[in-house]
Formats: C-alpha cells, structure tokens, sequence
C-alpha cells in the first residue's frame, strides 16, 4: 500500500507508520562527531556523502479522534534545495493518508514534535492564491518555546523553519496551541519535553489497552542512532540530546514501547532492548 510501512491495533486505537517521502542528508552531519568509517557501515552514502533517509509521519484513530503526528516537507523546497536533498515525495503524506481512508478534513489535530520544515512544511498547503493549513478542521500543537524559537530564528537557525509558508499561514489562521512541557493533548496522547535537536523538541506518547508508542521525533531519528553517542552535528544541544535519549529509551526498554523512527530510510517501528556493545539495539518483536 503507498507509503505505509506499519499497521496495527493498539488496545482500542489503531495506528499507521506512513511516509511523507524521502530525503536525502550528509551523512557527516547526521552523525556529528562519529567517524565516517564507523557510520557508514551502517547506512552506506552516495558519491556526494548523502545518506538516504526516510520522512515517517504517525497516524492515530482513537475511538473518538484522528490524529497525525508529524507532515514532512509538504512540497515547500524549489528545485535547486530539492536537487540538493535529492527529495521525493512521490509518496507524500496526503498520498500516504488517502490509501488508507483518511482525508485533510478527517483530521482532528496535528502534533509536530518541532517546527524544522522536514517535520512541520506539510502542516499547510497552497490554496486560492496563498498558504492555508493542510487539516482545516484541526488544532496544530507545539511547545511554545519551539514557536518562540522559531519566529526569533536567527542566521545560524532560521533556513530549518519556513516562516511566511508554513508559521505565518497557521498563526494568522489561528489554529496553534502552544504547550508548556508534558502535556495531555487527549484521551491516551500525551506529549513529553525531550530538548536537544531543538531546545522546545517534544516526543509524543500514545497508549491504550495497556500498549504505549513513543514518536521519538529527532531526539532518535533513525534506528542507527540508538548509540547514545551517535548524536547529530544539527542538534542544538548535543548534551541534552545525549542525556534524554537515554533517558527515553530505558523506559521504553522498561515499558516495552513500539518507538517510531522518524527518519529510518527502511522500517517505521521497532522495539527496543539493551545491548551490550552499543548500548541500545531494536528487536523484532511485533506481536
């Protein structure tokens, strides 16, 4: 099925891994300190020291609500950064959603683990000569210091955000809900404050019948990066980063939660276990 890398039931919710597309980063900053020798024995570059990554979206149908977590690019890259990110989005989250069922006003809310464009450019969407929010039915929420951040962006920070295609159209449509920390955004989905990639970066929980998933967001982007040392030269604040990773994956470890990789170029979802060498390792267990 397009874009769909996992499915399954979750006590009284169901859920989706889909893909928004796939991307394309140096591998050097994806591993920040990390030799190469080291990090391209797992995921191997390109002649221009691209790794291939995926853009994994998450999507919740409570007894009541339908969520998504995370909307990739959302079609916001001209052709010279597409070019450069190597860009597809063949398989676009709306693509994605579509196949199975869902349509933008099917959406009651949209939770964005941080506003960087690879994560938050499909929350709008062109329209009557302008930018309006992709879900028109739904509330959008994020941690207020990631907004604050964000709109206050300087040189070193501001090409992670688009401002008047994606900030601007939701702020003026007046569809934000800004969070402070660990908040309860409905029955079984709460959010947590997890900084590091960006001092207001949140991952998300959903529980029910006794299950939990994690949306780990940028804090763990991809599946290789369960090393509490392999830590991105884009992390704002590589200690925080280094410290709540692992924090959140004991207790996932602990908890048993299926954790969401969302920039794994091939699985969605796995669980997570210790491991002696590096740390953190997935494991298989699906049932």
């Amino acid at each position: 099925m397009m874009g769909i890398l996992g499915h399954r039931k979750l006590g009284d919710f169901e859920i989706w891994a889909v893909r928004a597309g796939t991307v394309k980063m140096d591998g050097g900053a994806m591993f920040g300190v990390i030799p190469r020798p080291l990090w391209e024995k797992r995921i191997p570059p390109d002649e221009r020291n691209r790794i291939r990554l995926g853009m994994t979206c998450l999507l919740v149908r409570t007894q009541d609500e339908t969520i998504v977590i995370e909307t990739g690019f959302g079609g916001k890259v001209n052709e010279k950064l597409r070019e450069i990110f190597g860009l597809d989005e063949s398989d676009g989250l709306l693509a994605s959603l579509a196949s199975v069922g869902v349509a933008p006003e099917d959406v009651d809310r949209v939770i964005v683990t941080h506003l960087h464009q690879d994560h938050a450019g499909g929350c709008t969407i062109w329209e009557k000569g302008g930018y309006a929010p992709t879900f028109p039915n739904a509330r959008y929420f994020v941690q207020r210091v990631e907004w604050d951040d964000a709109v206050g962006a300087d040189a070193q920070t501001v090409n992670g955000f688009r401002m008047e295609e994606v900030l601007r159209p939701l702020e003026k449509a007046g569809v934000l809900n800004f969070l402070d920390g660990d908040t309860e955004i409905c029955t079984g989905v709460r959010v947590v404050s997890t900084p590091g990639h960006t001092r207001g970066h949140q991952s998300v929980l959903v529980a029910s019948g006794g299950e939990t998933v994690c949306f780990v967001g940028d804090l763990v982007p991809t599946s290789h990066h369960l090393k509490p040392i392999y830590v991105m030269a884009y992390d704002l604040y590589p200690r925080e980063t280094f410290v709540n990773k692992q924090a959140i994956l004991n207790q996932a470890v602990q908890d048993q939660w299926l954790v969401v990789w969302p920039h794994d170029p091939e699985i969605g979802w796995s669980y997570v276990r210790i491991d002696d060498r590096d740390g953190f390792a997935t494991m298989d267990r699906l049932d």
